[in-house]
């Protein structure tokens, strides 16, 4: 079976204002930047870091954002019952705004059989009556993207780069498979153009069979998992499955003015003893950069990154926080100006025994006694790996 999933039902813990949140160069050591009671996807851009915070006492999350030398604060939308699929970036004048959905009938948790096992972020495809929002920090005001709104269709997982917007999309009312499935659009935010298709993950291989006679179909692949939008380029994490279980995967669409190039990046799968994942590919400063996270057999927490000038690899470990020796588990990530952002599970396990080379193992997650750290990254160091490989 594989590494079992617990969403924790609990309290967000106090909220830290950091120091510089984005500096020119990297910090000694790492520094906490909030604490989080459950897990939740974070994005940064230009100084600015947005997450989502849970309110047990009314069982929902708001949207929370924070910015260097100023203490975190809500940003002043309507909460959800869910993590907020954000993404921070540019708008046509230059000014940061956030993107999400809202949803008729939001998200439920990831499946583990097609799902890795890490993240427990929502299963963002299995949203239904979804549409895209933005929220301009600048004038305050929150705004439908409305030529991305399919009626026929839910949207969701948007990122934005100035006039354009990329986002997800499944057509609900299409029956099967063909209902279920998530696709990968772009389009000018406010022009009156169509949403064109880009190329999207690999599709789920795994069938289940039953009955007699015995009949076999198709599981539907949770699919996206983060989209980050940079000029023409689109890098996206892309959730499925094989015969051997989950697969994650990391892509990059080039989009050019007729057609769209894929190159997949990297690929891992998780099995019954070991959980693979890879979180939050983003395209910052010509290369993109995402978590590599083992939890199981073998545990590490590492980043990788590919630049898109000319192919070559990197790859560094991220070391435990402070001095505590059991892995903690990397659930989100982000990286903006050569800053990395990222969401480490909770100490689980206080055994003097548990060390980075012989962990405990336990759920990873957050909970009150034992919460999630946003942190931001110390002294990471890069090492080239070549020109391929995972």
């Amino acid at each position: 079976m594989h590494v079992r999933r617990v969403l924790s039902c609990v309290p967000l813990l106090g909220v830290l204002a950091g120091p510089a949140i984005f500096q020119a160069a990297p910090a000694a050591a790492d520094a906490t930047l909030a604490t989080a009671a459950r897990p939740t996807p974070i994005s940064a851009h230009a100084g600015r870091v947005v997450w989502s915070a849970y309110d047990a006492s009314r069982g929902y999350y708001v949207l929370r954002t924070v910015t260097a030398g100023t203490p975190a604060q809500d940003v002043p939308v309507a909460p959800r019952s869910v993590p907020f699929d954000v993404d921070l970036g540019p708008d046509a004048q230059g000014e940061t705004v956030v993107v999400y959905s809202r949803c008729h009938r939001d998200p439920p948790p990831r499946r583990p059989q097609v799902g890795n096992a890490l993240t427990q972020m929502p299963e963002w495809s299995a949203a239904r009556g979804c549409n895209l929002h933005q929220f301009n920090f600048t004038t305050g005001r929150e705004t439908r993207i409305a030529g991305a709104n399919a009626p026929n269709a839910s949207q969701f997982l948007p990122t934005i780069w100035k006039t354009r917007v990329a986002f997800a999309r499944v057509y609900e009312r299409r029956r099967g498979r063909l209902g279920d499935r998530a696709y990968l659009y772009t389009r000018g935010v406010t022009s009156a153009e169509r949403s064109r298709r880009v190329p999207a993950g690999n599709r789920s291989r795994l069938r289940s069979c039953s009955g007699r006679p015995v009949r076999c179909r198709y599981t539907v692949e949770p699919g996206p998992t983060s989209l980050d939008l940079a000029g023409r380029r689109l890098a996206f994490g892309w959730d499925t499955a094989d015969s051997n279980g989950p697969v994650s995967s990391v892509y990059l669409d080039t989009i050019g003015e007729r057609r769209t190039r894929r190159r997949a990046l990297s690929s891992l799968g998780s099995g019954q003893i070991q959980a693979q994942e890879l979180i939050g590919p983003t395209i910052d400063s010509g290369r993109v950069t995402w978590a590599r996270v083992l939890f199981g057999d073998s545990a590490e927490n590492g980043l990788r990154r590919y630049s898109m000038f000319d192919g070559t690899r990197e790859l560094a470990v991220v070391p435990p926080p402070g001095s505590f020796a059991f892995l903690q588990p990397v659930l989100a990530f982000t990286t903006n100006g050569g800053t990395h952002l990222y969401l480490v599970s909770g100490p689980r396990s206080t055994d003097p025994g548990c060390t980075v080379q012989a962990p405990c193992l336990s759920d990873p997650g957050c909970t009150d006694a034992a919460p999630c750290e946003l942190r931001i990254a110390g002294d990471v160091r890069f090492t080239r790996y070549g020109r391929s490989g995972r």
